[in-house]
């Protein structure tokens, strides 16, 4: 069995006392990581279709410039041994469509290990032992391409971890000798660097930054236009299956009378009716969906939260969710028996219900089997409702990013990159649990199950969030 915690739960109690106050730091601490990892990883699948021209050209010009530099243009100091250790260290990235998919969870990890030896390190190191015009120009050109790799963060984790390993084994290498008049005026030119390099980034991200607000924007303005054409839609279906019946009875009646009517025959009066069923779901669904477009493009922080039952909730969500057909409906059970009060906000409870069920409900059809349940579960330390299906799973290399916003990923699209959505459902959950003060889980097992774990701290009475 796989388990994760992508989104650390809150501590629902309030501690006290030296212990109390041990027990935030670390959570702070263990948050603060995994706020990075992600950062880590966002980079790193920005990165990724680069990866293997990287480690081709990496693993390549890394051997080849030995005898570029050891003899065609001979510098005062080479290390051949090591210089096969970097070019190794690009041969991972090269191969990386065959990685095994229990791999591809450490590429993160691997591609800061690889980019720090290779780059800040080697060429470091290297350029402090000739500190000549050459691999002057070839550091300067490193930090140039880390910084177009990178996010500022870690650019200055990746360059400074690197420098610090280079300048030690620098100070620990026999017969090393600092050029200290040519690294002293180098560092003006590198400094200039990374602050051009510094401001172009932040440019970039508040460009970035830009886009995105447009986006939404522009997507809110879409949603709230929407919102005429499908109500007149639900209106004139509506009006349709209302005067049918009627219709269908005089058109019989006149049949029977003998009187010129056209025929109609019983199985195009079936699609019919059918799909006056099928505007009312479709135009349901819609507003449903830019009902959870609505409420994820506002900042959450600003929703108020009263008290509230956790069964009301998850039957409201039941109840309101556009199934595609009743058969959907007929594979999701809720558990007979538990309930539990909680402080939240009613439409934020059953959004985040609708994202769990509406991404089962797409990947057991996707697989063609599987069914889902949905249990609460009252309990001393934190209060739980759990939403488990039997369908594909999740695997290893993806869990610890669903939660991550713009990430998106479909179980028939493995391998392939392909991004089958928007991304931004259960980042959304991760953010209105944490609203209301409790959290989201995700374990898993490939080919068995999926089960989301929403955790709401135990409400006193008197609680306002």
């Amino acid at each position: 069995m796989t388990d994760a915690e992508p989104a650390m739960d809150t501590p629902t109690d309030k501690p006290s006392g030296p212990q109390g106050f041990l027990r935030m730091r670390w959570w702070l601490l263990v948050r603060a990581m995994a706020r990075f990892e992600t950062t880590m990883f966002l980079r790193t699948r920005y990165s990724q279709p680069k990866m293997v021209a990287i480690g081709v050209v990496g693993s390549f010009c890394l051997a080849v410039y030995y005898p570029v530099w050891a003899y065609l243009f001979p510098q005062p100091y080479e290390n051949l041994p090591m210089r096969l250790v970097c070019s190794a260290t690009f041969i991972p990235l090269a191969l990386l469509p065959w990685w095994p998919r229990r791999l591809r969870t450490h590429l993160p990890t691997y591609w800061y290990f690889a980019m720090t030896v290779a780059m800040p390190f080697f060429v470091g190191y290297m350029t402090l032992r000739n500190a000549t015009p050459a691999w002057l120009m070839t550091h300067l050109a490193c930090i140039m391409l880390l910084m177009m790799l990178f996010d500022l963060v870690s650019f200055l984790l990746v360059f400074s971890l690197g420098s610090l390993l280079a300048g030690l084994v620098f100070v620990l290498s026999p017969e090393a000798h600092l050029h200290t008049r040519t690294m002293l005026e180098y560092i003006p030119l590198l400094l200039f660097g990374m602050v051009g390099g510094a401001t172009c980034t932040v440019s970039s991200n508040m460009a970035e930054q830009s886009r995105i607000d447009a986006l939404t924007a522009a997507s809110n303005n879409i949603a709230h236009e929407l919102r005429t054409p499908l109500g007149s839609l639900r209106i004139a279906a509506r009006a349709v299956a209302r005067y049918m019946p009627d219709l269908i009875r005089s058109h019989r009646l006149a049949e029977g009378e003998g009187l010129a009517v056209p025929e109609m025959r019983a199985q195009n009066l079936h699609a019919l009716e059918r799909s006056i069923g099928v505007m009312e779901r479709e135009v349901t669904y819609a507003n449903t969906i830019i009902d959870m477009l609505l409420l994820s493009a506002r900042p959450i922080g600003e929703v108020p939260l009263s008290r509230l039952q956790a069964r009301e909730c998850v039957e409201q969500a039941l109840r309101r969710f556009p199934y595609g057909s009743r058969s959907e409906r007929d594979r999701i059970t809720l558990s007979p028996l538990g309930d539990f009060p909680l402080y939240g906000e009613e439409s934020l409870v059953v959004h985040v219900l609708f994202n769990l069920l509406r991404n089962a409900l797409f990947h057991t059809d996707r697989a063609g089997k599987g069914d889902i349940r949905v249990i609460i579960e009252p309990a001393e330390g934190v209060n739980r409702i759990r939403v488990h299906d039997t369908g594909p799973g999740i695997p290893a290399d993806v869990l610890p990013r669903v939660f991550n916003r713009f990430y998106s990923y479909s179980s028939d699209s493995a391998g392939t990159g392909a991004i089958t959505g928007l991304g931004i459902g259960l980042a959304f959950c991760r953010a209105a649990m944490e609203h209301m003060g409790g959290g989201i889980a995700c374990r898993t097992e490939l080919g068995e199950f999926t089960e989301f774990t929403l955790t709401f701290p135990h409400s006193e009475p008197g609680d306002r969030q």
